[in-house]
């Protein structure tokens, strides 16, 4: 089969989808006619198009779409994108309780409302990258602050023993820590994502080594044959079922990861911040993996994941792999792209949810729903491609924009 390379036409096409996708955001973003109403700005989750339906997005679903937006704005300079993010940044800073008097939760994120009991690390650190790319295009030192703060509550409550905390308790004030059962060990993480976007702006060194610690971490789930599991040890855990993040396939390949939320990120970032070759020799091997295992169907979000990782490690690793991508681009990332709908809240948004099993809450059927962990993925997927963008709080030169 003839391998597909990229021409200067097929570059401008997928710019325009990127767009498309990030315009998406844009016109999906709630907007309620009364100041009352409290989820104004507020990004989606996902939207159900049958029937017009829609979940409010969370912590992490803004963080994503910052990072879709930030590489918007970069490349097109279009205020659109600035305002829409900065209208969501607006819910993002109602999650953050900067009140000295909790001086254990002090700067995490909470995960739904203002009023939610817990906050998820891992889910946080998306939104806290948030907040450090849009400072990166605003220069606000209000979201230098707040990307600074969720930093300093990881590096306060982190554990050499047990890693970062995983979940923030508010009632009573606490964190949790999962690694003691082994649970979500790999990409739990990727919640050092936003220590290497804060010491690329500011050069504040105490965020390191929880930083190559997340690393080590992650390269202790990975298989011989350069996969990744879930988990550390398989045998600590019972039989995963099919999630947007693992559960496919048969026996032991079930633990594999196929939606790893980004820990490339964090470890290609401790290549570069020591120089070690392991970092660097173990994604190349990751990337190998994924070219010669994948992409499969299901979950929809993973070839996003998986074509990130490979052109990013590439990129490193001074490989170009970029032809695999292309030859899975129009099944596993253009095909799913909703177009033609006349739906603003449909339109440009990428298609599949997984996270119910095979369907979101409204029922029906995955490709029904258009979520943002399907759009932020492929939007940062086509930015690379394009050559218009570094897919932004999930890569590692996301501060640098490209």
């Amino acid at each position: 089969m003839a391998r597909k390379t990229a021409t200067r036409k097929d570059s401008r096409d997928l710019f325009a989808r990127a767009l498309r996708a990030a315009d998406w955001f844009v016109n999906a973003q709630i907007k309620c006619p009364r100041v009352w109403m409290s989820d104004h700005g507020r990004f989606l989750y996902y939207y159900y198009m049958p029937e017009k339906r829609e979940v409010p997005g969370i912590n992490w679903t803004h963080g994503r779409a910052l990072f879709v937006l930030t590489d918007a704005y970069r490349a097109t300079g279009d205020k659109r994108y600035l305002e829409s993010m900065e209208l969501g940044a607006r819910y993002l800073r109602a999650l953050q309780p900067l009140d000295p008097y909790y001086p254990v939760t002090h700067g995490s994120i909470r995960e739904e409302i203002p009023q939610s009991p817990w906050g998820g690390v891992l889910d946080g650190a998306q939104a806290a990258s948030g907040f450090l790319m849009l400072h990166t295009v605003t220069g606000n030192p209000d979201y230098l602050r707040r990307g600074r703060a969720f930093c300093d509550f990881m590096l306060r409550t982190w554990r050499p023993d047990l890693g970062l905390a995983t979940q923030a308790g508010y009632y009573p004030e606490k964190v949790a820590y999962l690694e003691g059962k082994n649970a979500f060990s790999g990409i739990h993480n990727a919640s050092a994502i936003p220590f290497w976007h804060l010491y690329k702006i500011t050069g504040e060194g105490q965020y390191l080594p929880p930083l190559i610690d997340a690393a080590d971490r992650i390269l202790a789930c990975q298989r011989g044959d350069g996969g990744i599991n879930f988990v550390r040890n398989i045998e600590a855990v019972g039989e995963p079922p099919l999630n947007h993040h693992w559960g496919l396939g048969q026996g032991d390949e079930r633990y594999l990861l196929r939606n790893d939320d980004g820990i490339v990120v964090v470890v290609l970032a401790a290549h570069q911040v020591t120089g070690d070759r392991k970092y660097l020799d173990a994604m190349v091997q990751y990337a190998e993996w994924i070219i010669a295992n994948e992409p499969h169907e299901r979950p929809f979000n993973a070839f996003g994941v998986q074509a990130n990782n490979v052109l990013d490690i590439g990129r490193a690793a001074g490989k170009d792999w970029s032809a695999w991508v292309r030859d899975h681009l129009e099944k596993h990332c253009l095909g799913l792209q909703a177009s033609g709908t006349g739906d603003p809240k449909a339109e440009g948004g990428f298609r599949g949810e997984d996270e119910e099993g095979d369907a979101g809450i409204f029922g029906g059927k995955s490709l029904d729903y258009v979520p943002t962990r399907n759009t932020a993925y492929m939007a940062g997927l086509l930015f690379r491609l394009s050559g218009k963008g570094s897919g932004a709080g999930f890569s590692p030169w996301g501060v640098e924009g490209g």
